[in-house]
C-alpha cells in the first residue's frame, strides 16, 4: 500500500512539470504553444529526428516529420519557420520577433507572435496564432534544430 501511495504522490508532483506540450518525456521541446484547447508541439526526439504534433495528450490529431527550416532577419530580431509537408499541404510553425515601431531614440516596440499556418500549395488556408505558451518557451528554439535539417529559402510572400 505504501508503494502505491508513493507512486500516486510522485505522479501528482511530476505531472505538472511535464507541461501541456505533446513531446515525449525524453524529447526536447523545440516549440510548444496552446491554440484554444489544443497544443502544437515540435519535438526533437532522442534519436535526433524532429516531429510536429497537434492535438491533446489524449488525442494526437496530426503527427508529421521531415521538417524544412527557413528564417529571415528583421530589425531587432528574426522570423523563423519550420515547415512539415504532407502531399500538397504544409504545416508551417512560425515565430516573429522584430522591431515594430520606434518609441523614442533608444527604444522600440516589439512585434511578437507565433503559431501555425496551413498551406495548400502556396496558398494560406488557415493561420492560427498561439493563445498561450508552455514551459516558458516563446517561439522556435532554433538552437535545438539539428544541423542536418533541410533548409529552404525564406518565402517573403507568406504573411
Amino acid at each position: 500500500m505504501k508503494s502505491v501511495t508513493f507512486l500516486i504522490v510522485s505522479l501528482i508532483i511530476c505531472l505538472p512539470a511535464f507541461g501541456k506540450n505533446l513531446c515525449e518525456y525524453d524529447d526536447k521541446i523545440v516549440f510548444s504553444c496552446e491554440v484554444g484547447t489544443k497544443n502544437i508541439s515540435v519535438c526533437l526526439t532522442s534519436t535526433g529526428s524532429v516531429k510536429y504534433l497537434f492535438g491533446t495528450r489524449d488525442n494526437i490529431e496530426r503527427q508529421l516529420s521531415s521538417p524544412i527550416f527557413s528564417s529571415a532577419a528583421c530589425s531587432g530580431g528574426a522570423v523563423s519557420r519550420v515547415r512539415f509537408k504532407t502531399g500538397n499541404t504544409s504545416y508551417v510553425v512560425y515565430d516573429v520577433m522584430c522591431n515594430s515601431y520606434r518609441i523614442n531614440d533608444t527604444l522600440w516596440s516589439k512585434s511578437e507572435s507565433a503559431g501555425v499556418m496551413v498551406l495548400n500549395g502556396d496558398k494560406v488556408q488557415v493561420k492560427t496564432v498561439c493563445t498561450d505558451f508552455d514551459d516558458s518557451l516563446f517561439g522556435i528554439n532554433t538552437a535545438l534544430l539539428p544541423s542536418t535539417i533541410e533548409k529552404e529559402d525564406f518565402d517573403h510572400e507568406l504573411p
